[in-house]
């Protein structure tokens, strides 16, 4: 592969005759240069687009410097890739001009420093530093299905549980009884039709868009989950949050496919890239868990051979940088560079799980199911009789439900002045500090 540095220019006619600039490419030695003369001075910014075809675009401001305007970065690419540029061209009085997107091939005739086996780093997917919430980057969760894992919260668009602040992202868990609209009474006998509520459901599965306070509480929490828009397949996937800290409180950071393309879950994969407990002490914040969940049926998961965690004192005190590198070949899930769980499929996850019959993803790579889109997820849930909170463990703070309890939701708000006190302000929210997506 080839080390490139990109020297990008650009300008346009100060009588805007040419009112559609080109950017062209010039070989020069192991640097590709796009250049324009700029005789406007009416120009106030111009910012340029640029990449291998086939990947999501580079975004940077280009700075001025005499007749040209100039951004300098350092891609890899392959010898047969084709690079593309453009520039969108800002002038004073408001008019933008978009440069028409050309490509050039690397001529690579007597350039000797090819880097051996170097990873081919293609572009920035998808990048957010959360200075502000953008609705077109995310959608948010509006349901009080739980995964089928029966979670005591209900996911809201709401401000307050899912907004940006000081350049993060806060998944902040309320009670829903904080919310003026609601009090006890109604948990218990109202209905809670959440397309009247909050404007639209996202999922209706286990009745995750209307219930009844009658037939079993209705979700004394709310709180926020994220997914994202942009999606991958193989590459980088890196995180840079804050735990949150409180009783029962599940915050997770994990992908899901986009299309499931070998069929419903289990086969299509999950990669859960972080989850953990907002309780205190080593089973709580003090660990960190990463699994992928597989398999030919829901009950015939094969997850316990592609799980791993890390412990410290606690998660919770400080950011963290969560990473998933994924690669068709194996996945390798990290926190702060050290590893959590390394997964080889070796010929293949069928032949891994030990599974028998027809191969469902016979269709596929070695890295099947692991080898399709999948978008990345953000939440903070509570509570949950699947298990996660096991019956068995001294959590330190008595458990206040059963997970064979029918009434799991009123067992664990009766218990509110039991839990209710380590749930300490913005500590109870996930705070990500920025997620990139590269590939």
């Amino acid at each position: 592969m080839l080390r490139l540095i990109l020297l990008a220019l650009a300008g346009v006619c100060a009588t805007h005759a040419q009112l559609h600039p080109v950017v062209q490419f010039q070989n020069v030695g192991v640097f590709l240069r796009l250049r324009l003369p700029v005789t406007d001075n009416t120009i106030t910014q111009v910012v340029f687009h640029y990449g291998v075809v086939g990947s999501a675009s580079h975004t940077s401001f280009g700075l001025h410097a005499g007749l040209v305007w100039e951004h300098l970065t350092t891609i890899r690419v392959d010898t047969t890739d084709s690079i593309y540029a453009y520039a969108d061209i800002h002038h004073r009085n408001g008019l933008t001009v978009t440069t028409p997107r050309t490509t050039h091939t690397p001529n690579t005739n007597g350039v000797a420093n090819v880097v051996p086996g170097a990873r081919r780093v293609r572009a920035i997917v998808f990048r957010d530093d959360f200075n502000s919430f953008n609705r077109l980057d995310w959608t948010r969760e509006v349901s009080m299905f739980g995964g089928r894992n029966w979670e005591f919260q209900v996911y809201t668009n709401d401000p307050k549980n899912v907004f940006s602040r000081d350049g993060n992202l806060f998944l902040y868990p309320t009670l829903t009884v904080d919310d003026p609209r609601f009090d006890e009474n109604f948990l218990r006998t109202g209905t809670m039709d959440l397309t009247e509520i909050f404007g639209l459901c996202t999922n209706n599965a286990d009745y995750g868009c209307a219930r009844s306070g009658v037939n079993g509480m209705l979700p004394p929490i709310m709180s926020g989950k994220v997914s994202s828009e942009a999606v991958i397949t193989y590459g980088t996937i890196e995180i840079r949050a804050k735990i949150p800290k409180g009783d029962w409180l599940w915050p997770a950071i994990w992908m899901m496919p986009k299309k499931s393309v070998y069929g419903t879950w289990p086969r299509s994969g999950e990669m859960d890239i972080m989850e953990t407990r907002g309780n205190d002490g080593p089973l709580g914040v003090g660990t960190i868990s990463s699994t992928m969940h597989w398999g030919p049926a829901w009950n015939i998961n094969k997850w316990d051979l592609t799980h791993g965690e890390k412990s410290t004192n606690s998660y919770h005190d400080d950011y963290h940088t969560y990473k998933l590198e994924w690669t068709g070949d194996h996945i390798r899930t990290s926190v702060d560079d050290q590893e959590i769980l390394t997964v080889d499929p070796g010929a293949g996850f069928w032949q891994k799980g030990g599974f028998t019959g027809d191969n469902v993803w016979a269709s596929g790579s070695k890295m099947a199911p692991f080898d399709q889109d999948f978008y990345l997820i953000l939440n903070v849930a509570v509570g949950g009789t699947n298990g996660y909170f096991s019956d068995t463990v001294n959590w330190g703070n008595a458990k206040p439900w059963p997970n064979s309890s029918p009434h799991a939701n009123e067992d664990f708000w009766n218990a509110r002045n039991n839990w209710l006190p380590t749930w300490q302000g913005d500590n109870v929210a996930m705070k990500v500090d920025y997620v990139e997506l590269r590939n």
